[in-house]
């Protein structure tokens, strides 16, 4: 947005930086609650989540001419892989809570930063730390302990292992997302940059939703409401928000900041919606938890 945009302008003001980051927290927590709440199908929300962003961000857009004429191959090419992952994210996740529990989808679509870490291993050179992969037998054993609730509850008639996978899926779209978004934050504008990847991650969504026999209108006006909510809060104040920050502070610390989403979820869950979280569920999400911020904590590259 061009406020964030030229926040430098402003000089360096670390509590409104910190304000923002911990608006940023709280407002990616309600995404999981807004979803939850509306019962239109998931490639819907998905698509009005980012297409309302995107008609905010519009005005802001208009103001960057000079910026876009400078838009290399690159770039473009760039913002198109950032929206199919972007718009695989969505789907998968927002599918995901139709299905598990919101402490296990939000949890388990959080595993993102271990699959950053081995693709930037295995495709970009990354170095790996030792200790990662004690980060990442923690992941694996809190995910296990997950996964084994979810498999007897699947045994016993339940989808919830089909949500657990899917999120697992929402969390690898989110690893492509992060790492082509890496790079192209470098050069690019905030608002340029998530107004390309939003435009083009709805514009997919739209073209799945027509061919699916999805449908887009006709719903209740409570339903638009939530997804004006879901564009407004955890999308602009969260995600953007975010993406913004990404020239301020360290990667690291702003992946450290997303796995405040999976505690104020929870916590929002059991105050809004009266869910609680099992005993295993809790105590593998915690363990999952504690695996990712050693992730994080052993970053020094960011």
């Amino acid at each position: 947005m061009k406020i964030l945009d030229n926040y430098n302008n402003l000089g360096e003001n670390r509590i409104a930086l910190s304000v923002a980051l911990t608006t940023a927290v709280i407002a990616i927590s309600f995404a999981a609650i807004f979803i939850r709440l509306s019962g239109a199908p998931s490639l819907t929300i998905a698509f009005y989540r980012l297409f309302i962003s995107l008609i905010i961000l519009t005005p802001h857009l208009a103001t960057q001419q000079k910026q876009i004429r400078l838009l290399k191959i690159s770039d473009l090419t760039g913002m198109g892989a950032s929206g199919i992952f972007l718009a695989g994210h969505f789907y998968l996740w927002i599918s995901s809570l139709e299905h598990a529990p919101v402490s296990v989808s939000v949890i388990l679509v959080s595993v993102h930063p271990v699959m950053v870490a081995l693709a930037g291993y295995f495709f970009l050179g990354d170095k790996i730390p030792r200790r990662f992969f004690l980060s990442m037998a923690l992941v694996l054993m809190g995910t296990a302990a997950i996964a084994s609730e979810s498999i007897t509850a699947f045994t016993a008639g339940s989808t919830e292992l089909r949500g657990a996978l899917m999120a697992l899926g929402g969390a690898a779209m989110m690893a492509g997302y992060l790492l082509v978004g890496r790079r192209l934050r470098q050069n690019l504008t905030t608002t340029i940059y998530v107004s390309g990847t939003y435009g083009i991650a709805a514009f997919l969504l739209f073209l799945t939703a027509v061919f699916s026999g999805t449908a887009l209108t006709g719903y209740p006006i409570h339903e638009y409401l939530l997804f004006i909510a879901l564009a407004i809060i955890p999308t602009l104040l969260g995600h953007t928000v975010f993406n913004w920050a990404l020239k301020k502070v360290r990667a690291s610390l702003i992946s450290l900041l997303y796995l405040g989403e999976p505690l104020g979820a929870t916590l929002l869950a059991f105050f809004i919606l009266r869910e609680l979280p099992t005993t295993l569920q809790a105590t593998g999400g915690l363990i999952i938890l504690i695996g990712l911020y050693l992730v994080i904590k052993n970053d020094r590259s960011s």
